[in-house]
């Protein structure tokens, strides 16, 4: 039945002119009502959904954008990489692959004869994986230290370090696949590449970054 004629009769019922609708009309118009119904929950549910997973790209992307700067310009003033330390972060699955990483650096520029030969009177830092949070614990020189613990960004799955020696760059596969596989970190690398992989809801990104630092010559 055409639209136009479904309209003739409404305007005859309203006006007293016809006595009723057939079952068949009746049937229609609520067809006809439950697919435009369908159609604009369908168009909200995509509206929603759309906002939803632009929310969660950007939460991740912001993450990521906070976390690596602040790794990237601590990193880069070590003093020493505690090898021992960093032991427990090494995966004995992956060779040059570790998940964490200890070391010393006047972060605050405010340590007073921190150098290579000196490095505990800088603060200490360690960058490792908690749950899902990145967070940075660091410890303030002295006889009395303070251990403060800052959640670096959230949403990590996994969070990776690779070290290369000095005059190497990473290769651009990911993981890479040169970088140094021993244990003597401190007396060895000459720039650490961080990778970060984080997740909210069904969406999955990976950022990386590469430190070059500036002391290569550590005691």
């Amino acid at each position: 039945m055409k639209i136009s004629s479904m309209l003739r009769k409404t305007r005859k019922k309203v006006t007293g002119e016809e006595t009723g609708f057939t079952l068949v009309e009746l049937l229609t118009v609520m067809i006809l009502s439950l697919i435009m119904m369908a159609g604009m929950v369908g168009l909200l549910t995509m509206t929603f959904d759309s906002f939803s997973n632009g929310k969660s790209i950007q939460s991740i992307s912001d993450a990521a954008r906070r976390a690596l700067p602040v790794m990237d310009r601590q990193m880069k003033m070590l003093l020493r990489i505690n090898d021992t330390e960093c032991l427990p972060y090494q995966d004995d699955t992956v060779a040059g692959e570790w998940h964490g990483i200890s070391f010393y650096a006047d972060v605050d520029n405010t340590a007073v004869n921190a150098d290579v030969d000196n490095p505990t009177n800088a603060d200490k830092v360690k960058f490792y994986l908690d749950g899902t949070n990145l967070k940075q614990e660091t410890t303030t020189p002295g006889a009395n230290p303070t251990v403060t613990t800052a959640t670096l960004c959230s949403y990590v799955d996994e969070v990776d370090f690779y070290y290369f020696t000095a005059g190497v760059a990473p290769g651009n596969d990911t993981p890479p696949s040169n970088p140094y596989p021993g244990t003597a970190l401190n007396s060895t690398a000459g720039s650490i590449q961080v990778v970060i992989k984080l997740s909210k809801g069904k969406f999955t990104r990976t950022y990386s970054q590469n430190t070059f630092l500036r002391i290569l010559s550590r005691g």
